[in-house]
């Protein structure tokens, strides 16, 4: 490798054809690393969307993620403009052509120079279970499992299928049937104001955190961006609506990404029968995997996650990775969150500073 440091250059998603073309040269890649997919984040207020790429010879390493400016009014640190990382919601991380260790290290200590250039304070990364994208990790990175997700194999008969569920899972969707409903695609862009309606009844129903209420401007651009990698699918009892999801699809895969059900849509099982009927649905179509994601927590109990336990018993590791790039301020910027909080011990969170505090 020698002294002579990687080249490397930062793309944006107003670049798309030099974001592809990058992208072109990874055997594996998925959904949450294409530009479309962070252009939405972007539309969303999530950060301003990057792709750091660092390349040697043929070896290449691309990792895209948001920048997010750090708003700290009243401070010493007000005088500069700082910022942090953290990847799209979902599954991403780095990919990369080798893991030849001598590359990775040059390629990550550009990288930590860069983010030292654009005032980076920490990083936070979520790992595609997938891709095993960690491996690729070298320098002051700490990587630790967060929780077990589910995924359902597909590439198997109707009847293999049906027996790998949990008789629980057949006995909800046979009540589903008996009960009438009816589960079916619907085109994205012709369904989004219904989606909409019933994800964010559903919403205000768990209490959800802000963040979950995404833009008109992200449903939108994953609508019309996304083309055949976003999937709407329905339940319908007679006219009434009362389960949806969206899917997101790349190569062999299917992810889970947002769903919802009503008090009726509960009570018939209606989650079951759409799972059921998605999982048909892909496979048919030559599809190897439905991602189902994990639990709302890393308790392995909880009850989102024993729910998709019953449909599938295989297990992916979920990784996420954290750095902290500015000691001095990282830790003044925890220090002045714990100082307004009033809290006597400290959260167990990394970007301590954008914890919303509670309000008494």
């Amino acid at each position: 490798m020698g002294a002579t440091p990687v080249k490397f250059q930062v793309l944006g998603t107003h670049e798309p054809t030099s974001w592809y073309e990058t992208l072109s040269h990874f055997s594996e890649k998925d959904v949450y690393f294409l530009p479309e997919y962070h252009r939405a984040h972007e539309l969303n207020g999530d950060g301003v969307a990057r792709a750091f790429v660092a390349e040697e010879g043929n070896e290449l390493l691309f990792y895209p993620f948001l920048v997010r400016p750090i708003h700290c009014p009243e401070t010493e640190l007000t005088r500069e403009n700082w910022n942090d990382i953290e990847t799209v919601y979902g599954y991403s991380g780095p990919l990369c052509t080798s893991t030849n260790p001598a590359f990775l290290a040059a390629a990550w200590k550009a990288f930590s120079e860069w983010c030292q250039q654009e005032r980076i304070v920490a990083e936070f990364i979520r790992f595609n279970p997938f891709l095993n994208c960690q491996r690729y990790m070298s320098g002051p990175y700490h990587v630790e499992l967060d929780r077990e997700t589910v995924a359902l194999r597909l590439d198997a008969s109707e009847s293999a299928l049906w027996s790998g569920y949990s008789s629980v899972h057949r006995n909800m969707v046979r009540k589903a049937v008996t009960r009438g409903l009816k589960c079916g695609e619907v085109s994205p862009t012709e369904g989004q104001e219904t989606f909409k309606q019933i994800y964010f009844e559903a919403m205000d129903q768990v209490r959800a955190h802000p963040y979950y209420y995404f833009s008109d401007a992200y449903f939108n651009h994953l609508c019309n961006a996304l083309g055949e990698n976003l999937r709407l699918f329905t339940v319908r009892n007679q006219d009434q609506l009362v389960a949806a999801a969206l899917f997101l699809q790349y190569g062999e895969s299917l992810h889970y990404h947002l769903a919802a059900n009503n008090k009726s849509g509960k009570e018939s099982a209606a989650a079951n029968l759409l799972l059921h009927t998605v999982a048909q649905w892909g496979s048919k179509r030559g599809l190897r995997w439905l991602h189902l994601g994990g639990g709302r927590t890393p308790d392995p109990k909880d009850s989102l996650l024993r729910f998709k336990s019953h449909i599938s018993a295989f297990r992916l590791p979920f990784y996420t990775g954290k750095r902290i790039h500015d000691h001095d301020v990282y830790n003044k910027l925890c220090s002045k969150w714990m100082l307004e909080s009033g809290l006597p011990t400290k959260p167990n969170y990394f970007l301590l500073y954008r914890l919303e505090q509670e309000v008494s």
